[in-house]
């Protein structure tokens, strides 16, 4: 697990190896463990330069340095990532003749590189970002892991293809003139992400996930392929056996490492789950961490975390936690390289720290909601499917008289609005009602304009078509196993676990389980009168039967009632303000009126507003340079008890 970076091609930089330098210093906190750079020769002299950040977690000895070059020096590589099948294809290259030096993974993907080309990315399975330069045939190869777990940017112009794990490394090439794509803003504004392979910054790309990119320096040509899609053909029958038997080998594979692992249990169904399957392949008790907020009850699960711990005996430690939003929302900016709307970046963010004071490697549920179907979204959907419109929208009526409580985590009231709404609206339009931040009216007024991008909901429109022979509410889950899934949760938790060099990883998420679940139909995996029946079915004896009984929980904050408290203030002085970045950008009078009905309690606008805030605190850090690190926030926690 590291951060890598990057160029090949253009003309010949005198200082290439303090750039790389540079590039490898700004994304430091991915590989605390150690740093490398290497030059990249051709036709001509030095065609580029490759650079990495090192944190250590299999093969800990020099052996596995990067960049890592094969025995002729023709090939060079640098990592992101871990591969969990490796011993299997070292076992593969092996018996076809292939030499090994280390005992790790990054040795493997050289090799398999070597053997295959740009074919090796079918042999591996696991989380990865990876740059490969092959002199011989001066190529540029970058690849990424199948869910997009880890992140791969890139920016091609005049000759040359540069590359980094995060934008803030891009920003150290002096050729970039790393810039706002103010265009995208609707998207932000409507997903809470801008959906990839576009970001926030012009002329800066993701590679997509599970694809291959090929940049031939010679003839200045990019060229791409997929190499693999999770849409697979459906089965009458599910196997709940080779489930159960595929998540058991994805968490088992999962806890190989040669530095200490734990699990990051927040009390909710699916790290409960692993944490459980990784309780029967653990030596010693498992490590485990949560957290609480001391000022938000109603989202604390602590005590449901605590009740998986003392059913399966592990060492548990719980963090009560006080944070400095404000200071800490600046970072979280820095992290993401850009606003952001997924406020449960602030747990997770705490979380992962102080659990990186106790292992280096953390496995995760993250991925359970969108291969088992657990979303509240989809049980929506189901039931808009089976609901006449008339009955639907006499809801609306009902919710306008029960009481609003922003204080407590997705009351009622919340989840019977949202179902209400846009009745007579295709269940895509539903779906996109459902989970966008600002609905269309607002963002017209907000953006002064009477249309919006005709793209603007290309991304769902795209993969809804793509499962066209599926029902509509398996076409959902595709939609957000594409979409949400590598455009925000895995960008979170990159973001916020790889800040304090702590891996994570996610065994839902495994090739095998997500092609198995794809395999089975949505309406096994959606309940109506429980969560995730299928996984139930399958593990539900693993966990403690009250967590199946309890309604589903996010991982998340109290936006609403902080806008109306602590961050109220802050709003008004950095929104409202007539020196407000973003009124550079978006409507300002606007802008006031959703801040004046949110703290009056005529609207709720929390989730906006956040986005919002978050937009404008980039805003100001894109003016005073390229992406510099913040000062750390302090943070009041208390290790409640291991």
């Amino acid at each position: 697990m590291c951060g890598i970076s990057g160029w090949a091609g253009g003309p010949a930089e005198p200082a290439g190896s303090v750039v790389a330098t540079s590039m490898a210093a700004a994304i430091a906190h991915r590989g605390p463990d150690g740093s490398g750079a290497s030059a990249l020769r051709g036709p001509g002299g030095v065609r580029g330069h490759l650079a990495h950040r090192r944190l250590r977690i299999l093969d800990l000895t020099d052996a596995a340095r990067q960049p890592m070059a094969s025995e002729d020096g023709a090939v060079q590589l640098v990592f992101n990532g871990e591969i969990y099948n490796f011993a299997h294809v070292r076992a593969t290259l092996a018996s076809r003749g292939r030499r090994f030096r280390s005992t790790g993974d990054t040795e493997v993907v050289l090799r398999a590189y070597e053997e295959w080309g740009a074919a090796f990315v079918d042999h591996l399975d696991g989380m990865f970002a990876i740059a490969i330069w092959d002199g011989r045939h001066q190529v540029l190869v970058l690849a990424r892991d199948r869910i997009g777990k880890k992140p791969l940017f890139y920016v091609h112009e005049r000759g040359r293809l540069t590359f980094a794990s995060e934008v803030k490394a891009l920003a150290r090439a002096p050729w970039l003139d790393i810039r706002p794509r103010l265009d995208r803003l609707p998207h932000l504004l409507t997903f809470g992400y801008v959906p990839g392979p576009d970001t926030v910054y012009a002329g800066v790309f993701q590679v997509p996930p599970a694809t291959v990119l090929r940049f031939d320096v010679a003839h200045d040509r990019v060229a791409t392929h997929t190499y693999w899609n999770p849409l697979v053909p459906e089965l009458a029958s599910v196997d709940h056996s080779a489930i159960r038997e595929a998540l058991d080998d994805a968490t088992r594979r999962r806890m190989v490492a040669d530095v200490p692992v734990g699990s990051l249990l927040s009390g909710g169904v699916d790290s409960s789950v692993v944490t459980a399957l990784m309780a029967r392949h653990a030596t010693e008790p498992v490590r485990t961490f949560s957290i609480g907020f001391a000022d938000a009850p109603s989202f604390d699960e602590r005590s449901w975390a605590r009740l998986v711990a003392d059913r399966l005996g592990t060492r548990h430690t719980e963090f009560l936690v006080q944070a400095d939003t404000i200071a800490l929302l600046d970072r979280l900016v820095w992290l993401h390289d850009g606003p952001f709307a997924d406020s449960s970046a602030i747990p997770t963010h705490l979380v992962c720290g102080m659990a990186r004071e106790h292992v280096t490697v953390a496995l995760t549920g993250d991925g359970g909601d969108e291969v088992f179907g657990g979303y509240e979204r989809f049980t929506a959907a189901r039931l808009a499917e089976l609901t006449p419109p008339g009955a639907a929208a006499a809801l609306g009526a009902v919710v306008r008289v029960l009481p609003r409580d922003d204080t407590a985590y997705n009351t009622v009231r919340r989840r019977l609005a949202r179902f209400s709404g846009q009745t007579s609206a295709s269940l895509l339009d539903r779906y996109v009602g459902w989970i966008r931040v600002t609905d269309p009216a607002l963002l017209r007024a907000l953006i002064a304009t009477d249309a919006l991008p005709g793209d603007l909901l290309s991304s769902v429109i795209r993969p809804n078509a793509e499962a066209a022979a599926r029902s509509p509410l398996d076409r959902l889950l595709h939609v957000n196993l594409v979409t949400y899934l590598p455009d925000d949760l895995a960008v979170k938790m990159d973001r916020c676990s790889m800040s304090h060099g702590l891996e994570v990883r996610s065994p839902f998420l495994d090739t095998r389980v997500v092609e198995l679940l794809a395999a089975a139909p949505a309406r096994r995996k959606v309940g109506l009168l429980g969560v995730k029946p299928l996984l139930r079915q399958v593990c539900g004896n693993l966990i403690p039967p009250s967590l199946w009984r309890r309604r589903k929980h996010g991982f998340g904050v109290p936006v609403d009632a902080w806008f109306r408290g602590p961050l109220s203030e802050v709003a008004e002085d950095e929104l409202v303000a007539p020196d407000a970045r973003v009124r550079a950008v978006l409507d300002g009078t606007v802008i006031e009126a959703v801040w004046r009905q949110h703290v009056t309690g005529a609207a709720r606008h929390g989730a906006l507003l956040w986005t919002l805030l978050t937009l404008e605190r980039w805003l100001r850090a894109v003016e005073r340079g390229p992406l510099e690190e913040p000062t750390m926030t302090s943070i009041q926690a208390v290790e409640v008890g291991t």
